[in-house]
């Protein structure tokens, strides 16, 4: 299959993009990027079975990274971004995406995607293929990095408590009636990242750090994980096989909300941990 001749962007301008700005990041952010592109090039690989997709993800997983810039270097403004996001600050902006005399249609979506994404965990682009169980108490997951042995396996189970069960239906059949009427999953995301984004700079100007997106309320979750569930527990919720990297990568227990150091959650089962490999931090 050939993209058309007004396609944008072509996959060899993206992989040209990728090699041209590695030298201006560092390590971890060009890993961030590299692993979501080739997460969006094997979902439409498995759509629709175009080998250029396939081939595209894997020459970006084989860009190499010796050209970035040291972790040590003074960040950029991503890098100053908070992990997570603190409630009273969740609270504001879901208020405000939210209001029905002053939200727009993306606005209300991506109040659903937060609180969604808070109660579940999942990365942005695993709802596109995310099932809730007929009792609706799990959502089934395709893992976004099921490569490389770095996730639990294709798929993994996320148990929903009952009190996130309305939202996170809500959300799923917001998903299904915008996908429904034609529009590409991409294009949803990208419109309620941009509304959060337009939200946070009217409520908050000028703080770079308060500038937050659909993967802040996969790092809350994290860190509320934390503060109540095991190591293993959290990599298994997040679709990780190892410990480390949701030790690592996420936001740490103490970004935990208050009452999730007192109440319990959901958890994952014996069979969903048993993949999980503990990993001992160093310097103890």
């Amino acid at each position: 299959m050939e993209l058309p001749e007004d396609a944008y962007p072509a996959p060899s301008d993206v992989i040209a993009y990728m090699k041209r700005r590695a030298k201006d990041w560092k390590w971890a952010t060009f890993r961030q990027y590299q692993a979501s592109l080739v997460c969006r090039y094997e979902i439409e690989f498995e759509r629709n079975r175009d080998p250029l997709f396939q081939q595209t993800a894997e020459e970006i997983r084989s860009l190499p990274s010796t050209d970035c810039r040291s972790n040590r270097d003074p960040g950029h403004t991503s890098s100053r971004k908070r992990k997570g996001i603190p409630r009273r600050d969740y609270d504001v902006l879901v208020a405000n995406l939210a209001n029905p005399a002053r939200a727009s249609d993306y606005s209300k979506r991506a109040a659903l995607w937060l609180m969604a994404g808070l109660a579940t965990g999942l990365r942005p682009c695993e709802w596109e293929n995310a099932r809730l169980s007929e009792d609706g108490r799990t959502l089934n997951v395709l893992n976004a990095k099921a490569t490389n042995g770095r996730a639990t396996g294709i798929s993994r189970v996320v148990p929903v408590d009952a009190d996130d069960f309305p939202v996170v239906r809500a959300h799923i059949e917001s998903l299904r009636e915008l996908l429904a009427s034609g529009h590409e999953f991409s294009v949803i995301q990208k419109g309620c990242t941009q509304a959060i984004r337009r939200t946070c700079a009217a409520l908050w100007p000028g703080d770079d750090k308060r500038t937050y997106a659909l993967y802040s309320a996969r790092h809350q979750f994290s860190a509320n994980a934390k503060a109540i569930a095991s190591a293993e527990e959290v990599a298994a919720l997040l679709g990780h096989r190892s410990t480390r990297t949701a030790r690592r990568h996420y936001a740490p227990r103490r970004s935990a909300w208050s009452e999730f150091r007192q109440v319990q959650t959901a958890k994952p089962t014996a069979s969903m941990q048993a993949p999980i490999r503990r990993s001992t931090p160093r310097n103890g």
